[in-house]
């Protein structure tokens, strides 16, 4: 049997105790976004990195020689992120020239030089001092053509700077000065979003440039996915696989109920009810009907009848949202 512990001895171990601290996890976490899963490894994302500061170092050469003074131009940041995001960050108006990426990659991409920076080319190339201007409007058609110059000496340093991984070929598409009216790729699409910072005197300005990663797709992995074999596609074969997929989607079957306002009734009166019974619901009869598609609201619709058969007829949509709280139910009597 054990030696005993007298109360002298288990006094003494109280008294050089010390308290124990847990240890650390020694697993990194971190967070993961399943919404918008990160597709650019670490080594591309060193490589972007690099690919855009030589872009930068060639724009800063180009800037100080159209503009005769000294222009000081960082990259700020490159980094994924979704179409919808790198419309809000845009300003309203902007400046945004789309461009063509070529037959060899596909797709668009956009080259947002902003308004801020645009009025400080204009001024500087028309012989002004460059003085900051805040106007708050769109550009016009001999502004957009002058900086438009500038905008295609921007997008030849990028070709040049690509020709190593991808041939890029861009080709003047048109010019948007409303973010809203971009339409490179979805909202939900992933893109690269780099911006350069522009800096000369009291100057500051932004310049963004935005391409689908779709583009990207044979830069980013060496052998690409069937998902995205398309992008190097023909039309025809684009406008084909169109056709099959919104046929597909017709053929689809969605369920769909129309559903009348909630409304209460007390236990007691639920327990008294009766064949042939009617319950006054307290609403009138000419309450809007909801038209709920796969458990969300999304019409508004008046009952009628149509060829012996109760019908519905929409009058009105709803925005769908992702997580909608129940409708607040109004109260009924029973009669």
């Amino acid at each position: 049997m054990a030696d005993v512990f007298s109360q002298k001895d288990i006094d003494s171990l109280l008294k050089g105790a010390s308290p124990v601290a847990a240890p650390e996890p020694s697993v990194e976490v971190i967070p993961y976004n399943f919404l918008r899963p990160p597709r650019i490894a670490k080594d591309r994302q060193a490589l972007l990195n690099g690919i855009y500061q030589r872009i930068g170092v060639s724009l800063q050469s180009l800037f100080s020689s159209r503009l005769r003074t000294a222009v000081d131009v960082t990259l700020a940041s490159v980094e994924q992120a979704t179409f919808a995001e790198f419309i809000f960050s845009l300003a309203t108006p902007c400046a945004a020239y789309v461009y063509d990426l070529g037959d060899k990659i596909g797709g668009q991409g956009v080259l947002d030089l902003g308004t801020e920076f645009s009025y400080f080319l204009v001024d500087r190339l028309f012989g002004g001092p460059g003085e900051a201007h805040e106007l708050k409007r769109p550009l016009t058609v001999l502004e957009r053509t002058v900086v438009r110059g500038v905008s295609d000496k921007v997008m030849a340093i990028v070709q040049e700077a690509w020709a190593d991984h991808l041939a890029f070929d861009p080709a003047y598409a048109g010019f948007e000065s409303s973010p809203d009216a971009l339409q490179v790729a979805n909202r939900e699409d992933n893109v690269l979003v780099s911006n350069i910072e522009v800096r000369t005197g009291p100057f500051s300005g932004l310049i963004t440039m935005c391409v689908p990663l779709l583009a990207l797709e044979g830069f980013l992995q060496e052998k690409p996915t069937r998902h995205f074999h398309s992008v190097k596609s023909s039309q025809a074969e684009r406008d084909a696989a169109r056709n099959t997929i919104e046929e597909a989607l017709r053929a689809s079957k969605l369920e769909v109920r129309a559903r009348f306002p909630l409304f209460y009734l007390r236990a007691r009166d639920v327990g008294r009810l009766e064949v042939g019974q009617v319950i006054h619901t307290g609403h009138p009869s000419d309450v809007p009907v909801e038209l709920h598609v796969r458990g969300q609201r999304r019409f508004l619709g008046a009952l009628g009848q149509s060829r012996q058969y109760v019908g519905l007829r929409v009058t009105q949509p709803l925005p769908s949202h992702r997580h909608e709280g129940a409708p607040k139910a109004s109260r009924g009597r029973l009669v």
